[in-house]
Formats: C-alpha cells, sequence, structure tokens
C-alpha cells in the first residue's frame, strides 16, 4: 500500500504507539489527524509538531464519535486511512474485593466497543475512496493471555479475531485491513513491567514497512517468536507469559 499523500485518523494519538505512528505517516507526506481525550497531551502534540493536526475525543463516547466523523468528513474530506489504536489496561485480581464492574466496562468499550462502531461509522467514508485502509493495534496477549489483565487480554483477542473477519468480508473490495500485533513496547501504560520492550519509534518503523508491503498481519519484535512458540509449545508460552 501506498504510504504517502494519505489522511489518515488515529485513535489514541496523544503519545505512544499512536503519536510514533502519526510521526511516521507525517514524514511521508500523509495529512495526519491525531484524537485522544488528553487534552493536555494533546496541545503538547500540536506544539511539537505543528503539521500534526489533533481533535479531543473520547471513543467510547457516542456524541464525541459523531463529532469526531463530522469534522473529518468537513475538514478532510480526503480522509482514507482508519488506525484503532486507543487503548487501556486496568490490572486486578477478580478473586479480590467485591467487584471491578466499572472497570470492566471502560476497558471493554474503549478496547474494543467503541472500535467496532468507529469502524462501521467510518466505512461508508472509506468505501468511497480509490484506497483506504483500516489498521487495527492490537497485542500479542490477544494470543497467549497474562494473569494480571485478563479482560484487557481478552479485548486484544476479541480485537484479533475481529480484524480477521473484517478482512475476509472486504477482501473484493479497495479497503485494506491490517493488523499491527506489537511485543511489549515502551509507554506509560507499560510503565515498571517487563523487560526487553521495544520503542514506540521503532515498532511504528517496522509497522510502516509491513503496510508498505501489504503484509496484513504484522508481528513487531518478539511478537513472531511468541507466535511460532505457541504453535509448536504453547505450554512454554502460557508459562513465558503467564506473571508477565
Amino acid at each position: 500500500m501506498k504510504l504517502s499523500e494519505n489522511t489518515v485518523l488515529i485513535t489514541g494519538g496523544g503519545s505512544g504507539i499512536g503519536l510514533a505512528l502519526a510521526k511516521e505517516f507525517s514524514l511521508r507526506k500523509s495529512s495526519v489527524v491525531v484524537c485522544g481525550r488528553d487534552t493536555k497531551k494533546l496541545a503538547a502534540v500540536q506544539k511539537e509538531n505543528p503539521g500534526i493536526a489533533t481533535f479531543p475525543c473520547n471513543i467510547a463516547s457516542e456524541t464525541d464519535q459523531e463529532s469526531l466523523l463530522e469534522r473529518m468528513m468537513s475538514e478532510y474530506p480526503s480522509f482514507n486511512i482508519l488506525i484503532n489504536n486507543a487503548g487501556i489496561q486496568h490490572n486486578y485480581d477478580f478473586s479480590e474485593t467485591d467487584n471491578h464492574l466499572d472497570l470492566i466496562e471502560e476497558e471493554v468499550n474503549i478496547n474494543f466497543m467503541a472500535q467496532l462502531k468507529l469502524t462501521d461509522r467510518c466505512l461508508p467514508i472509506l468505501k468511497t475512496k480509490p484506497h483506504a485502509a483500516i489498521i487495527n493495534v492490537s497485542s500479542a496477549l490477544a494470543l497467549v493471555p497474562k494473569k494480571s489483565a485478563p479482560i484487557y487480554c481478552a479485548t486484544k483477542a476479541a480485537m484479533h479475531s475481529f480484524t480477521k473477519g473484517l478482512r475476509y468480508q472486504l477482501e473484493d473490495t479497495q479497503i485494506k485491513v491490517f493488523e499491527i500485533i506489537p511485543a511489549l513496547v515502551e509507554t506509560a501504560m507499560t510503565e515498571g513491567r517487563g523487560k526487553g520492550k521495544i520503542t514506540p519509534e521503532a515498532l511504528a518503523s517496522e509497522a510502516l514497512r509491513g503496510i508498505e508491503s501489504d503484509q496484513y498481519e504484522i508481528r513487531i519484535g518478539k511478537t513472531k517468536l511468541l507466535f511460532m512458540l505457541n504453535r509448536i509449545f504453547p505450554s512454554i508460552a502460557d508459562k513465558i507469559i503467564k506473571n508477565g
């Protein structure tokens, strides 16, 4: 897929993976819009990267999603690439305290439901473009879950499955469906956890090489090894990731 002269919308683009992807696309002469809930982060992005536009948006809000699409159609009518990157992770034990209902709902909504709804809203726009793409950011934890974050892992597994199914549905259209599957990345969400992390910049660079070569499932870094290990020795893969 051609990476230049696109118009890209990235959710959760105020920092980390989303911001790194935004910078990479911007370097390739694409127009880039990032959205997120943290207005301070968005202001910093705008100040440091004047070529990247920022829209405040809580994608879990139906009203915010509708406003986001209205602005995109009005200000960026050439919009042809959606990157579903927004995500949160809560770490808790179901056997402790009485309930985690609010945490469950927030994680499922942001990591999965909101991204499905945004995709559905964007598809009529993307269908009008001569070339377009949906790029979903999942996780190696979609394949092998860890003990401390079962809901996060479940939402990423659901996103992985949804991405494959959507790709099947759109395979006879001009819309390409990609999945970026990172290993552990050095972001605010992973601070203090794990070793051998890759930087968001390294991830973005590798991801765009995969997109450019039409590699629809882009396994980043150690994810390649995990997929192979899980296929041959799944019990070992489980043991490695379980307490990660």
